[in-house]
């Protein structure tokens, strides 16, 4: 196990220390000097054409220590490049926003690799669903949506529907990937075990792929090249749109901004962004669908 678990091991254990002290849970985080998970450290697996692939057979990997009724959070912080490192949790239905709490804007923060006009959307290591974390920089990546929607998400939902129905504990990790000095990462490697029943409700460990169909990235400045055939194939797939009636703006279902609509513009439809484009909506800004 890689010498971050060791850190996050003593952050558990010390946990109810630093509460006791006045010191939150963000507080209570891994040391600045903790680098970046470099390819040095894990084998980014290769892509295949899925959005993710199992690692160590699909079999988590935590220190028994961890396994505590126990809720924490903790966010690594950015190395010396401005990355992200590592988030891990104890999730449960006290780290997950309350009925009432709504999602915040994260537009602020501009994750290392972050370029503007490239498609590229803010990934949550740990997501909102889970820890009711909204612009932590410590917590958000430069992602595609292909990693976001497809690769993470599915993952984020198994925990917080076994949370919501069991009310047990849920231990979680996920750490970027990075290859060298490359600015964006090559992925998000995911693990997850359901603490009260030792994994049977919940056990996994993956690697989703920060890729997009079709298009070329450079990790290194996140600057996207899509080909014609990924454009001409983007504009006319019918995938889930929520559009704002008002703004005559389409967006993913994904985007803050559809958080913030009211509830008699938003409605969601299946469409190709073509043929939206055809009845005069116009794609958001934001999260650029």
């Amino acid at each position: 196990m890689r010498k971050h678990l060791s850190l996050l091991l003593i952050i558990g254990m010390t946990f109810c220390l630093f509460a006791a002290c006045g010191m939150s849970q963000e507080e209570a985080s891994i040391p600045q000097s903790q680098p970046a998970i470099a390819e040095d450290d894990f084998t980014i697996p290769k892509y295949d054409g899925e959005p993710s692939v199992a690692v160590n057979g699909n079999n988590p990997v935590f220190d028994d220590e961890l396994k505590t009724e126990t809720s924490f959070e903790t966010y690594g912080e950015l190395d010396k490049r401005g990355r992200c490192t590592a988030a891990m949790a104890n999730l449960s239905v006290d780290t997950q926003p309350s009925a009432a709490e709504e999602r915040g804007d994260i537009s602020s923060v501009h994750p290392s690799g972050w370029r503007s006009g490239q498609g590229w959307e803010r990934c949550h290591l740990i997501g909102w669903q889970l820890s009711a974390e909204n612009d932590n920089n410590r917590n958000l990546v430069t992602g595609t949506h292909y990693m976001n929607v497809d690769g993470m998400l599915p993952y984020e939902n198994e925990v917080a529907w076994y949370i919501e129905d069991t009310g047990n504990h849920v231990l979680y990790e996920v750490e970027p990937v990075f290859k060298g000095k490359n600015m964006i990462c090559a992925g998000v490697h995911m693990q997850a075990e359901s603490v009260e029943d030792n994994g049977k409700g919940v056990s996994f460990n993956v690697f989703c792929f920060n890729v997009s169909p079709g298009c070329e990235i450079n990790y290194k400045t996140g600057e996207v090249t899509v080909t014609d055939e990924a454009v001409a194939s983007a504009n006319a797939f019918e995938r889930a749109y929520v559009i704002n009636r008002n703004s005559m703006k389409f967006h993913y279902p994904s985007c803050d901004s559809v958080a913030k609509m009211s509830e008699h513009n938003k409605e969601t439809v299946t469409a190709s962004r073509q043929e939206l484009i055809k009845q005069g909506y116009e794609p958001c800004g934001n999260c650029e669908p």
